[in-house]
């Protein structure tokens, strides 16, 4: 077996081996390095496992640092999980022995690595998952009666959605953007979701819930990997709540996600008990492990990380520090801050 750090010529076999992959997810594709790449400009290593000449596996890579430190390769940024891809057991530990190696020799700290975990077990972050049947009109009965009400008020207060690409991309943003400033978090910049629409393709869409006036107030994208869609980004204006734009949002996502044969829908990853853990489960979302992982460079140690608690007292500061900039200071200081949050 020979690994390689692959170049733009192998990327179609790149995305050849995920679509083949059971275990592959969005996040796995050739689009996701690149769009690091074009938007942050990071280094990227995308490690090919060749046996025989033929892809046997995979494992994308990014050198994530602030400047001027050593920084660390990690499985990957802005995502709940990628990691090795592989069917054989050899060849994922060949990929992790290669990465550990890389990262010694570029002078990084170490690696970390974002996998699903077969048990949730004990950890306090897990995934959301929702199971998609064969079709909008079953998943609508699938409901109890109170969810489907809910999804049919925002439509009777006269909201819409539409789904497509760039075009509704500025939309979708205005409200990303506010809801990330009201949250106390830096929000990644235009340029970032434009690469990764760029990248994704027909994989990637847009899609907005707009007033009856034809203001944005919810907006999703979504990005697709054979049977199963994730949603990496989701976020709608708290003083619209009344209207439940999130209802019809989600329904929207789901519906198509359904009609077009999706099994399973990605919703993210959750703290256990609160407010989007809650969200989620009403919608029949179940909990999927994740194991987040960093391996020390020179000595290979291992430990978990994924952060079992709440955050701490300074970054609750930060964050209502952050709350009271004003949208467009919280953008222009957020788009370059948060390419180095590696979350």
């Amino acid at each position: 077996m020979r690994i390689v750090v692959a170049d733009s010529t192998r990327s179609q076999a790149w995305d050849a081996f995920v679509a083949g992959q059971a275990g592959a997810g969005p996040y796995h594709a050739w689009a996701w390095l690149e769009a690091v790449r074009r938007a942050y400009g990071f280094q990227v290593f995308p490690l090919l496992a060749l046996r025989d000449g033929a892809v046997a596996g995979l494992l994308p890579l990014v050198r994530l640092r602030l400047p001027g430190l050593r920084g660390w390769l990690v499985s990957l940024p802005y995502c709940d999980w990628a990691g090795p891809l592989a069917s054989e057991e050899d060849v994922r530990r060949g990929l992790l022995d290669q990465a550990l190696d890389l990262a010694a020799r570029l002078g990084a700290t170490g690696l970390e690595i974002r996998e699903q975990a077969a048990d949730a077990g004990a950890s306090a972050k897990v995934l959301m998952r929702l199971a998609l049947p064969d079709g909008a009109e079953r998943l609508m009965a699938s409901f109890p009666a109170k969810l489907r009400s809910q999804i049919r008020k925002p439509i009777r207060d006269g909201l819409t959605a539409r789904t497509g690409g760039l075009e509704l991309l500025e939309s979708f943003y205005k409200v990303f953007s506010r809801n990330m400033r009201d949250l106390g978090s830096p929000t990644h910049s235009l340029s970032w979701f434009r690469a990764v629409l760029a990248g994704y393709g027909g994989q990637a869409r847009v899609t907005v819930v707009f007033m009856p006036d034809g203001a944005p107030v919810a907006g999703a994208v979504t990005l697709a990997q054979g049977r199963n869609i994730a949603v990496p980004w989701a976020s709608s204006l708290r003083r619209h709540n009344r209207h439940s734009p999130n209802m019809l949002l989600y329904w929207t996502l789901f519906s198509q996600a359904a009609e077009e044969g999706r099994q399973m829908f990605d919703m993210g990853r959750s703290t256990r008990g609160e407010g989007t853990y809650r969200f989620k489960e009403q919608w029949g979302a179940r909990e999927t492990g994740l194991s987040w992982q960093r391996f020390d460079a020179a000595t290979r140690a291992r430990r978990p990380a994924l952060a079992a608690g709440g955050p701490g007292r300074p970054r609750k500061v930060l964050a209502a520090c952050w709350r009271r900039l004003p949208v467009g200071l919280a953008n222009d200081m957020g788009t370059l801050l948060r390419r180095y949050i590696s979350l």
